[in-house]
């Protein structure tokens, strides 16, 4: 009796299985529901279609080809092509694909979206040399983080660095993948050959992000070089925990921190000669975001003001970590006034620093930054001129704000030297105020302190108007007097 009532409760399971199976509906799975199609004819993406019993697929709409249009039982990849480019400036809806399903008598609809073949804004994050080349990863994984199916949106965002040796380069392209709903890294470009160093190869990188992304506006972030105005033949020294001789403007204290020094020796470039690549351009950066050291200086900023729209840069050291990368791309790509976005950019870079510190790999409470408006430096030269031509008030060089540490400061608050040094009080007021223009006061943000490898730990920040000058320095004296702004402004 046992024998028979487990074989006909076996044949029950059997029997009802059977009719859970019958009834069950055939399975299908579309992988996306929009297709986004790059700008150029003849670009194309894809999508991928899972069934168990077969299908068929129409479309609407024009501009665009569809191939295969019908499927067997598993998985068939769906390719979509666009058959004209896309000339407006926004991205346009082509149609829609259905995938129909026999089998449950469903209908599976695919939108088709082109973007514009000009990209409403490219980002190019440039960022060469091998020793930062771990915080180089850090930054474009946080890049890969922001990117989603809303961001850049119509923008793009290329990103050139040497994963391998100082010899070579990569030009790649962090987008979102709707098709798998994430974000994807392409290499477009490699460079054999490439010198950080060499002012050519930096210009033909900057000619080639614009005609591989062509776009309506161009960015640029800058990573590792950042020795100011420095002559580059002046040399440098990468980071080390050697112990420097005591009068090496350049060399970082034993057991220093990382901080985002200089361009790795013996590839570096002059900031006249990255302002030549900017004029050899057939087009103008909107704005420039150093994230390196000392960038914020009047020498520097000045000499770029006739390439370069806006500048984001700190007057002193940066940490190793560099800027949130996925806090700030968003801000960039939003559709506001290019000077609202890069304050928040500003504010974002201050609040990692003063708030979140911990978070950071060397957990210094240690970020300074000031957003510049490089067409309101004309103005601040004109008045720092009438200034220098009135006789000098005596100051103690020790009462003035610096950001380098060591025994060459080299680096000196501008604000705060014209308030020492100018017996005028008219003229410092007209010279605040200009300096208000040229340094928005909402986006001058620092911490309490600034970390510097060089003479190593904290220093106090009580003075900051966001912006250095070296001419109080004895250091590089003759240097200093053969730049623009010392020969504008004397």
């Amino acid at each position: 009796m046992i024998r028979i009532f487990r074989h006909t409760l076996c044949l029950a399971l059997l029997l009802t299985l059977a009719a859970c199976e019958k009834d069950r509906e055939p399975r299908i799975e579309v992988s996306t529901g929009e297709v986004h199609l790059p700008g150029d004819a003849s670009s194309g993406a894809a999508f991928t279609v899972s069934a168990e019993e077969p299908w068929t697929l129409s479309y609407t709409g024009e501009g665009f080809t569809v191939t295969p249009d019908n499927g067997a039982r598993g998985e068939t990849t769906v390719t979509v092509t666009a058959t004209e480019i896309n000339s407006a400036k926004a991205r346009r809806k082509l149609g829609t694909i259905t995938v129909h399903y026999p089998a449950n008598m469903g209908d599976y609809p695919v939108e088709v979206y082109q973007r514009p073949a000009v990209a409403t804004q490219t980002l190019l994050l440039y960022m060469p040399g091998r020793s930062l080349i771990a915080y180089y990863e850090h930054n474009i994984e946080g890049i890969s983080a922001a990117v989603t199916n809303r961001i850049p949106g119509d923008g793009r965002i290329l990103v050139c660095y040497q994963p391998e040796k100082h010899s070579s380069a990569v030009l790649q392209e962090i987008r979102y993948d709707p098709a798998t709903d994430q974000c994807q890294r392409t290499t477009l470009k490699t460079y054999d050959g490439f010198n950080a160093g060499n002012p050519e190869k930096v210009r033909q990188l900057f000619t080639d992000a614009a005609e591989t992304a062509p776009a309506q506006r161009y960015g640029l972030i800058i990573g590792c070089h950042g020795k100011a105005w420095i002559p580059a033949a002046s040399g440098s020294i990468p980071y080390s925990l050697q112990r420097p001789a005591e009068d090496d403007v350049w060399a970082t204290a034993p057991g220093a921190k990382q901080t985002r020094s200089f361009g790795d020796k013996g590839y570096e470039l002059d900031i006249t000669e990255l302002n030549a690549a900017f004029e050899a351009q057939r087009f103008r950066f909107d704005y420039l975001i150093f994230d390196d050291c000392f960038m914020a200086n009047i020498e520097t900023l000045y000499d770029l003001r006739s390439t370069v729209g806006y500048v984001v840069a700190s007057p002193c050291e940066i940490m190793g970590d560099g800027f949130p990368y996925d806090r700030i791309i968003p801000h960039l790509f939003e559709e506001t006034a290019v000077s609202e976005r890069l304050a928040k950019t500003c504010r974002e870079f201050w609040n990692l620093y003063e708030n979140e510190y911990q978070n950071t790999i060397w957990k210094e409470q240690s970020g300074c930054i000031s957003l510049a408006v490089l067409s309101e430096l004309d103005g601040l030269a004109g008045v720092m001129r009438r200034i220098n031509e009135k006789e000098k008030q005596p100051f103690e060089l020790s009462e003035l704000q610096y950001y380098k540490g060591g025994s060459t400061p080299l680096f000196y608050d501008l604000g705060h030297y014209v308030g020492l040094s100018c017996g005028d009080p008219a003229l410092v007021d007209e010279f605040t105020a200009q300096l208000d223009r040229a340094f928005p006061a909402d986006s001058r943000l620092h911490t309490a302190r600034f970390y510097s490898a060089y003479g190593q730990g904290n220093h106090e920040v009580h003075h900051y108007s966001g912006v250095s000058v070296s001419e109080p320095s004895p250091r590089y004296a003759a240097e200093n007097r053969l730049t623009n702004w010392y020969r504008d402004t004397h």
